[in-house]
């Protein structure tokens, strides 16, 4: 017994800042007590944490429940927190001070600025003790993104890609058992989604199909209590829908109408109920791509008549910004939240109408369309004086059927206040893809924009931009 106890005891056990890590703590050599990790960041090596008892450990529904129950915290709470939490460089906390601390540095992934506290606590609910090293490196590479974004950026790509890469790989062995794992999965996929999508423009998309699909036994239950996982998992839908139009795949998921119809989303507004509509669209065009025959075309136009009766008749709850907006929202954020849904609608019915009709067939509605959503986005802007959040897809739907020059010229300048201005990259992929799917119209290479050989890559596009300079 003696001899076993001893033996016991002169295991090593890893000290406690690795254990938080999950990293593999490795001891320098027999005759120092620090780790090799603890040893290069010239930090204490302890073992002060208590011995956890042998067994099964503990789900991580219940290191959540103090989340899930507790009131919503204040930036300043989560300064304070994270100024006290161990194993962070301090070039990590500023990072995160910089992402969780500050509401407005979110702006850009809302349709207006009251919904950029929510934006941040959707964020702050997933961050435990306990959760911090699965969310960490995508806090870590969303808020470098971010961060790219300032005029003198302290951050370049290549810490981006690094912790990006860490989160990936997180993010594949996270295990998804129950609605606490999915909503945990959701935040996780969309940090790492956005810093994808605003350091490099693409990619984003397939993270969003992951996270739809791995989520999908647990999320319906989810989001019916949980606001916040409820708002990523639409802005997902969002951006893989964006994708899949483009390049006429079908996504992976159709939102279902009850879960849609309700409230004011942080992203989508208004218009989040058109959602299904876009999928039912990129449903029919991926069929088109595939298919000649003659009752099968005429099945999918039948189908395309129902959306586009469908859309034209939908509306907008109303009701739920009258209800926010006596809380909340100001007058001007009304006038966005509208404007979004209107021309997302529009949007829709001009998709509907190109799958129909190739260029040079039927071109005067969607003239009407088109005209009708930049005018709209123009109002709206001049009203607000602010740029307009979350309506690239509508104005690039709108913007391909541009077709006077002068015209086309100013809506490539447009596209500073339409397109995501946290992504600078996104912004010069759409004006290449305008400029390839304008002049393949015009010397009738392609009849359809959806057709177009040009599809926006912003990783080539760079490319390209370094062999011309």
């Amino acid at each position: 017994m003696a001899t076993s106890a001893q033996n016991n005891k002169s295991i090593r056990r890893a000290c406690d800042r690795c254990y938080e890590l999950k990293a593999r703590c490795q001891p320098v050599s027999s005759a120092t007590k620090k780790c090799s990790r603890c040893e290069r960041l010239d930090l204490d090596c302890t073992t002060a944490r208590p011995v956890r008892p042998a067994g099964r450990k503990l789900q991580r529904r219940k290191l959540l429940v103090s989340v899930k129950s507790s009131k919503e915290q204040a930036p300043d709470d989560i300064v304070a927190w994270l100024k006290g939490t161990p194993d962070l460089l301090p070039e990590e906390r500023d990072l995160l001070v910089f992402l969780l601390g500050r509401p407005e540095t979110l702006d850009c992934y809302v349709v207006c600025p009251s919904f950029q506290a929510a934006a941040q606590q959707a964020l702050v609910t997933q961050l435990t003790a306990d959760a911090l090293p699965t969310v960490k490196d995508a806090y870590l590479a969303f808020a470098s993104a971010l961060k790219q974004l300032d005029p003198k950026p302290t951050t370049g790509t290549d810490d981006i890609v690094r912790h990006a890469s860490s989160a990936m790989e997180t993010l594949r062995s996270l295990p998804i058992t129950d609605q606490e794992d999915a909503a945990l999965c959701l935040t996780l996929g969309a940090a790492l989604a956005l810093s994808m999508h605003s350091t490099i423009g693409m990619g984003a998309a397939d993270i969003c199909r992951y996270c739809l699909t791995a989520t999908l036994p647990f999320v319906e239950k989810a989001v019916a209590s949980d606001e916040h996982s409820k708002s990523w998992r639409g802005f997902m839908v969002l951006l893989e829908t964006m994708d899949c139009l483009v390049h006429r795949q079908k996504p992976s998921l159709r939102l279902q109408a009850g879960a849609v119809e309700e409230g004011v989303d942080r992203h989508l507004g208004l218009c989040s109920s058109l959602l299904p509509y876009y999928y039912d669209l990129c449903v029919i065009s991926h069929s088109l791509t595939s298919t000649t025959d003659t009752s099968v075309l005429a099945l999918l136009h039948k189908q395309l008549d129902g959306i586009h009766a469908s859309v034209e008749a939908w509306r907008p709850p109303i009701h739920a910004a009258a209800s926010r907006s006596t809380r909340q929202l100001e007058s001007t954020e009304i006038v966005i939240l509208l404007a979004q849904a209107k021309v997302y609608r529009l949007g829709a019915l001009l998709v509907s109408h190109r799958l129909r009709h190739a260029f040079g067939e039927r071109d005067d509605p969607a003239d009407i369309w088109s005209k009708e959503i930049l005018t709209e986005l123009e109002i709206a802007q001049q009203i607000t004086e602010r740029p307009l959040r979350c309506v690239t897809l509508p104005f690039m739907i709108a913007a391909v059927e541009v077709r006077e020059l002068g015209a086309r010229d100013r809506t490539l300048e447009c596209i500073d206040g339409y397109v995501e201005d946290c992504s600078p990259i996104v912004r010069g992929a759409a004006r290449d893809f305008l400029r390839r799917v304008w002049r393949d119209r015009d010397l009738q290479i392609t009849s359809c924009w959806l057709d177009s050989v040009h599809k926006p890559c912003p990783v080539i596009q760079s490319i390209e931009m370094e062999c011309a300079a």
